[in-house]
Order: structure tokens, then sequence, then C-alpha cells
């Protein structure tokens, strides 16, 4: 079982299960997830879910991207393709459950992680969180809907922890909806205890949460001054920009596939009046053209399967007309 299950109180309980992969989810974590959703949907005596993860580094790492690999490189697609709808359909039962669903982030969450946290009802982050879509770093795009919460963030921080795939501070987490408490790490275990009495969670955490520590996010202005704009004048302004972080960013985004910056580039203008059900029907789409025809399978490569960390992308940024980004949304 990748996934561990129990009832206790008025809860049911979710504790995320593959400790050697820092619980990245597959395809049988995504069913076993859905399946338990779908028994306690109708079981009144449970009042709330709760998604957590005992592993003391990892709330989940991401998608099992391994797999995919493994899909494109026998040319088999359809697990792939499978995986994809399940994990976004199942995104979109987290965050419409009949039921609120509360997620417990210690450690890790990227990627797929992301998906199973940032939409849900009540989003709990202890120090410990290190939340983030690096997707750009293997080929890919920031999927699980995270173009829609992406949107509730100023334009210019979007598109910087979209494109660069950084981490995003907690603060920033909590201040743009991402998120919704944030609770010291040593209370875990007290408050999830306490989340399985009858109380409504919110009471709970008027006992539990605190205000987040201060993070010193560093040159917000000069995130605010270049990634406001299109992609080509990010590019052309971090090279003269004054700030010397500037030059570390644009040697991030160097190594990120151009194909991935500008798709991502325009799904954050597209994705910017959409809901959530269609971010990820978009999501689904261009999920499937990336397996088709990206540089998906050498970012997968260079990062995870020979870790050289160095790709040879299939394409460079002259290569890239507005026509070929498009076809990637339909």
């Amino acid at each position: 079982m990748t996934i561990l299950t129990r009832f206790q109180g008025s809860a049911a309980i979710i504790t995320l299960n593959r400790p050697q992969r820092y619980n990245a989810s597959n395809l049988e974590t995504i069913t076993q997830i859905a399946e338990f959703l779908s028994e306690c949907r109708e079981n009144t005596k449970i009042k709330k879910i709760i998604i957590s993860s005992d592993h003391p580094k990892a709330f989940c790492a991401g998608g099992d991207i391994k797999a995919a690999y493994d899909a494109m490189n026998t040319k088999n697609l359809d697990d792939a393709k499978a995986f994809f709808e399940l994990e976004y359909k199942l995104i979109y039962s987290l965050a419409t459950y009949p039921k609120p669903i509360i997620s417990l982030v210690n450690g890790l969450c990227f990627g797929g992680g992301m998906g199973l946290s940032m939409h849900n009802a009540i989003r709990v982050l202890t120090q410990n969180a290190m939340l983030g879509m690096p997707e750009t770093i293997i080929g890919f795009f920031p999927d699980v809907g995270a173009s829609f919460r992406f949107a509730q963030f100023p334009k210019a921080w979007a598109n910087y922890y979209a494109l660069t795939g950084n981490t995003i501070p907690i603060a920033h987490a909590l201040r743009w909806n991402m998120a919704d408490y944030f609770v010291d790490a040593s209370c875990l275990p007290a408050l999830l205890d306490a989340l399985t009495h009858d109380a409504p969670p919110e009471k709970i955490f008027e006992n539990f949460s605190k205000q987040a520590p201060d993070e010193s996010v560093f040159g917000e202005n000069w995130v605010e001054d270049v990634f406001e704009k299109g992609l080509q004048e990010i590019f052309e302004t971090l090279k003269v920009h004054e700030n010397s972080e500037t030059q570390k960013t644009l040697i991030d985004l160097n190594a990120r596939s151009p194909l991935s910056l500008r798709v991502t580039h325009k799904l954050l203008e597209v994705t910017s009046s959409l809901d959530l059900k269609k971010s990820l029907e978009l999501d689904n789409i261009i999920a499937l053209n990336f397996m088709k025809d990206s540089d998906f399978q050498e970012g997968i490569r260079a990062q995870i399967i020979d870790k050289d960390k160095n790709p040879k992308w299939k394409y460079g940024p002259l290569d890239i007309n507005d026509d070929k980004v498009e076809a990637f949304f339909r």
C-alpha cells in the first residue's frame, strides 16, 4: 500500500507511505486515495479528512517521474495518460469534496505533492515545509492546477516561481492563498489528535496556529521590476539589472528548458481567467503534449536517471515559434 488509512474519532486519516521515494505519488497512490475518499463520502460518522505524512523530511516530493520517463522511453504512453487523467480528477475531487480536507505539510512538497495539498479546504504548513513547482528544470511545466493558484499571486511573483521553479517561502504561500495556517512541527501530533474530535477545525486552529516567522524574501523590488514583463523582456532585463541576484537568476533560467519556459509563461497568461476545473483540464492537454514532443524525457534523464545535471535540450529559444507553443494548448 502506498497510503495508510485509519479512522479516529470523527476523522478519516490518510498517511502517505512511500518512504523510499519521499512519498512521490504514482498511479497506485492516486487510485488508493480516490477509492478511500469514495468510501468516506457517505459515511456520516466521518466529518473531515486529514492527509499527512510520517516521513521526517517529506510530505510528498512530487509525482513519480521515473514512471513517465519509462513510458516515453518505450513509447507506451497509456499508463502515463491514465496517471495524469486520474491525478487531475483526484485534485479536483479534493478541492470540491463535501467534507473539509485538511493537509498537514511538513517537509518536501513539490509538484504532485502541491496538487495533494494546495487546493484543499484547509492547508497547514510547518517551518519544515518546502513548497515549489520545479517542473521547468526537468523540461515539463507547473501542472496540478498550480497556474490557478499562481493567478492569485502578483503577476511578477507568479512568473518568478513558475519559470524558475524556486522554492516558495511560507510567508508568500500564506499571503497569497496557497496555504491557510502555520503550525510548529513539534505540535503536529497534538494537532492531529485534536482534529479527530468534533470541534470545528477553525476553532482548533485558534489554539495551534501561530504567526509564521519572518522570512527574508530576497530583492522583492527587483523581482517586481523584472518578472512583470514578457519572457524575452525578462531575459533582457536580467542581463542589465543592477541587483546582484539577477545574474544568478539568469543562469538558472538559461539552464531551464526553453520550451518549458515558453509554454509556462503562456499558461500563466491563459489561466488567469480560468477556474480550477478548467485549469486542470488544460493541464491534462498540455501534459499529454509534453509526453509526445518536448524536452521532458531529456530533463528527467539529466536530473533523475543519469544525474549529470547537464540536459541537452531538444529545442533552443530560436527553434520555438508561437505556433509551436500554441499547439501545446490544443
